[in-house]
């Protein structure tokens, strides 16, 4: 039942058995009392909590089930409500408890059963009618009837069998003394069940191929991890089989025959136990108890058919049966409060409940057990039981304190050492990670024979020293439990651990890959090496051609579907997101982050998606830079500036932005975005901000800003502005080969604008010597070198210069197609100005055929066309006008046309000047 709220409290009320929940939520600190009274003989609760609105309180008044008789709405101060809940009896208590994320104020109201005051009721439940020869008979039922063991006739004495190891033992005779015994010491496994077979290495015995030296540690590594995702893996709490061994240790019941009907049909449904005809039973257990409603037999029964249903639930996990179970046990000792089978039962019931979660259940049960019984045999597993289920609420001081009670008082050595070993896993559950490590040093100090027997405690250290951050020594301590419990299930987590701590520190890519392949090899696909798996598909997923790249993404997100690991399906995610960013497509992986962020808005971890998302859009307009997608990085910028990038202060995104508007030619915008990041890495220079950000972003250095800052402004014309940013460049040779070079053009330049044409032309054939190996960066030096050149009237020089460009184009491919195209242009005009117009017109034509389509050269082709029309060939000139008659470059077309008409119109000119008689001899022949 769900009461939604208009007010800020809310209240969900649900039974679960013989068990009242509520459940308030909607505040952070909580005000509130219980309190118990009677009420002219009526017994209740009161429950004095935050206020909740007038239509639930409506509802609540009106709320009644099998054992709240009514609920009132009372009287209570502002802003609070007074809830009395008036139950059938006294046999019902409270238990309530706070919640952390979220927070929760919880009140249970339960029927508690208290065998110490069943006992005294007990004979006055015996049935009036029956003679003191009948109750006779029945205790001896009683004693023949119910056994651990097999039966000869007659009983043996009590006390005369030997307790087995770690077997619930029920004594023939009444079974009164049925208790857990401490196991000797098995060679075989631990005290947490666990094998101590390990597989041998013989070739990496220590798994040093985990390992990485102090020196081999990258800082910026552990910096960039902080952008990374790794999932908490389960904790690794001591391990018992308590409740394996009660199943297993069940009773033998007996029936020993006699000459009538009863006793043949109890045999029958003895029969059908023993055969596991469990649902036949069930149906028969029926009818028995409807025709012999008195019976002798009814205590063997009654355990029989509690058995009987908690069996099928074994079988068919109908958690029905198990609540019938439940209720059949509580109500066979609540008529046989002195049972044999107390110990066994109650045993049976809490471990069960634990097991299932009910964690109340659990303490209600073994609580009661102890305080009814507090000589109980089983006390201190009841106790340990006890601790872990407080720890499971959360009351982390309530189990530290029943753990220290176990370790102080318990009666086996065995108990105190598990109790010791158990505390650290309380203290790392609740993140507590200094205190687990501490409490864990304190056990092996204590019990250093116990080192190696117990896994939790180097597995839980490790993972600590892992959310410390304190990664090398979390590295060391995985090794070790490798090298100790290497055939462990927890030795898949601690070796995809090992995976993710070597490329925390800074190891090669094949290394740390290594380590997932060998997870994966030897732990296959069990749900402890899923990670791993996800790990390596995605690592590889750069590589994978499209239909395995579907593939992997399908495997992925079935893999993370058989884990039970918290927040798997948001690894999975960033998993496929990353290994489809390594591919380049970013805008895929933008898509795959921003659904799922939009899917899942109160689960997702935003810092971490908004992170990948930007990081994403980031890398994306560097390659568009790279590049020389420069419109195509504003574009971008500009899609994701009101959003994404809106809080985002990446220095690296702002200087790639600052590159495309340079090259898009507006210097001013580009000039002020680079002073800008000049002045932030300025402020957060020696810093460790600095540290972190130049491990996480591509931040450019000082000097490279500087030399773009001289290139915006030798392009603004601030020439002296320009070389005063040329001189801050403090270190040349840090920077990239090609800055190095730009550098050296820039300072060529500046001299250019001085006149100093001699002093720039060295400066360029120095640096045109100094990288002659690297033909495809002293491109842009050979042009500038064939403009200066040429402006000092050395045209063959020059045009040497430009052939070098051609042939490094030729052999490499490696020129700038701007580069190339512009040495082009410059060598036709320098073989026009040389008088070698075939030349040019050879270079005009390879300018038009390799660049036409990319950039507007109407005024080549026109150029191309004269060269042709001098040359008296017309038909080539109008072929290479031809192409001009476009809107676009109509201007140029006109040109080429009047050129045209006017060699026609001469043409016909000299035609008509031919058919002219000789005008000056006609004349002196007349005279």
């Amino acid at each position: 039942m769900d009461f939604s709220l208009a007010a800020q409290t809310s209240l969900q009320l649900s039974q679960v058995g013989d068990t009242l929940h509520l459940e308030f939520a909607g505040q952070t600190n909580w005000d509130y009392e219980v309190s118990k009274g009677k009420d002219k003989g009526a017994f209740y609760y009161e429950i004095d909590a935050p206020q909740l609105s007038d239509t639930q309180l409506m509802k609540l008044k009106n709320f009644k089930n099998n054992f709240v008789t009514k609920m009132d709405i009372l009287p209570a101060a502002t802003g609070k409500t007074k809830l009395r809940i008036y139950l059938e009896s006294e046999q019902f208590e409270a238990f309530d408890y706070l919640t952390d994320q979220p927070s929760k104020l919880i009140v249970d109201l339960y029927r508690n059963v208290d065998t110490s005051k069943i006992v005294k009721t007990a004979k006055a439940d015996a049935d009036p009618g029956a003679d003191q020869t009948t109750k006779g008979d029945a205790r001896k039922a009683k004693k023949e009837v119910i056994f651990s063991d097999k039966v000869k006739s007659g009983s043996p004495k009590k006390g005369s069998r030997k307790p087995a190891n770690d077997t619930l033992l029920l004594d023939p005779i009444g079974m009164q003394n049925a208790f857990l015994v401490a196991s000797q010491k098995n060679e075989d496994t631990e005290p947490n069940g666990f094998s101590k077979e390990v597989t041998f290495d013989g070739g990496d015995p220590e798994f040093n191929r985990f390992n990485i030296a102090d020196y081999e540690i990258s800082k910026d590594s552990i910096i960039q991890s902080k952008d990374n995702i790794y999932l908490q893996f389960p904790t690794l709490k001591v391990q018992t089989d308590y409740l394996d061994k009660i199943r297993t240790a069940g009773p033998i019941y007996n029936i020993l025959p006699e000459d009538n009907d009863e006793n043949q049909q109890a045999r029958l449904l003895l029969t059908l136990f023993n055969n596991k005809r469990y649902l036949v039973f069930l149906k028969t257990v029926d009818w028995f108890f409807k025709k012999y409603e008195v019976s002798k037999y009814d205590e063997i029964i009654r355990f029989m058919w509690a058995d009987t249903l908690y069996a099928v639930w074994l079988e068919t996990k109908n958690v029905d049966y198990f609540d019938l179970a439940m209720l059949r046990y509580r109500q066979a000792i609540e008529k046989y409060p002195t049972t044999p089978l107390l110990e066994r039962t109650m045993m049976l019931m809490g471990f069960s409940t634990l097991d299932r979660g009910d964690i109340l259940g659990t303490l209600r049960l073994f609580q009661s057990h102890i305080k009814n019984n507090p000589d109980s045999e089983n006390k201190d597993i009841a106790m340990l039981a006890m601790a872990e289920a407080f720890a499971n609420l959360n009351q982390t001081d309530m189990s530290i304190q029943t753990f220290e009670d176990v370790e102080k008082n318990a009666k086996k050595e065995k108990f105190k050492i598990q109790a010791a070993f158990s505390k650290g896993d309380v203290l790392f559950q609740r993140k507590n990670f200094q205190g687990a490590i501490d409490s864990y040093d304190a056990a092996i100090k204590k019990y250093p024979q116990e080192k190696n027997n117990f896994a939790n405690a180097l597995f839980n250290r490790a993972a600590a020293q892992f959310e410390l951050k304190n990664f090398k020594e979390s590295l060391d301590l995985y090794r070790e439990f490798l090298v100790k419990f290497s055939t462990h299930k927890f030795a898949a987590y601690a070796m995809t651990r090992a995976g993710e701590l070597l490329e925390i520190l800074g190891a090669s890519k094949e290394k740390v890959l290594g380590a997932f392949l060998e997870t994966h090899f030897r732990f296959g696909e069990s749900p402890e090496a899923v990670v791993a798996r996800l790990r390596i598909l995605s690592i590889k997923m750069k590589g994978m051609k499209p239909k395995e790249l579907d593939k992997a993404i399908s495997d992925i997100s079935e893999l993370a579907k058989t884990s039970e690991i918290a927040n798997i399906q948001q690894f999975a995610t960033i998993m496929i997101s990353d290994g489809i960013t390594k591919r380049g497509e970013y805008d895929r992986s933008i898509e795959m982050l921003t659904r799922y962020y939009q899917e899942n808005p109160t689960t997702v971890d935003r810092n971490l998606f908004t992170t990948r998302i930007v990081n994403n859009i980031c890398s994306k307009i560097k390659d568009q830079i790279d590049a020389q997608q420069f419109l195509e990085a504003l574009q971008t910028h500009s899609h994701y500036a009101d959003n994404w990038l809106k809080l985002s202060d990446r220095f690296d995104v702002k200087f790639n932005i600052g590159k495309a508007y340079e090259v898009a030619g507006v210097f001013q915008e580009s000039e002020s975005i680079y002073k800008n990041v000049l002045n932030k890495i300025y402020s957060i220079k020696g810093t460790q901000q600095e540290k972190e950000r130049r491990a996480l972003e591509s931040l450019p250095s000082e000097d490279e800003l500087n030399l773009r800052l001289s290139s915006v402004a030798f392009e603004q014309k601030k020439f002296n502005l320009a070389y005063d940013y040329i001189k801050n460049i403090k270190n040349p040779s840090s920077l990239t080969e090609e800055d190095q070079i730009k550098r050296v053009v820039n300072s060529a330049e500046l001299l250019e604008q001085k006149g100093d044409l001699a002093a720039a032309s060295r400066y360029l054939v120095e640096l045109i010597k100094t990288w002659a190996g690297e033909p495809a960066l002293v491109a842009k030096p050979y042009l500038k070198l064939a403009q200066i050149e040429n402006k000092m009237g050395k045209k063959e020089d020059a045009l040497d210069s430009l052939n070098k460009i051609a042939n490094i184009m030729e052999d490499s491919h490696l020129v700038p197609k701007f580069i190339h195209a512009k040495s082009l242009e410059l060598k036709g005009q320098l073989e026009l100005d040389l008088d070698k117009k075939d030349k040019a017109i050879k270079t005009y034509s390879a300018l038009l055929e390799q660049y036409e389509k990319e950039k507007p050269l109407a005024s080549i082709r026109y150029r191309l066309g004269e060269l042709f029309y001098a040359k008296g060939d017309l038909a080539k000139a109008n072929e290479s006008w031809r192409p001009l008659n476009t809107p676009k470059t109509d201007f140029w077309y006109k040109l080429a046309q009047e050129k045209l008409k006017n060699t026609e119109f001469q043409d016909q000119y000299k035609k008509y000047m031919k058919r002219i008689p000789a005008m000056d001899n006609s004349e002196g022949k007349s005279q």
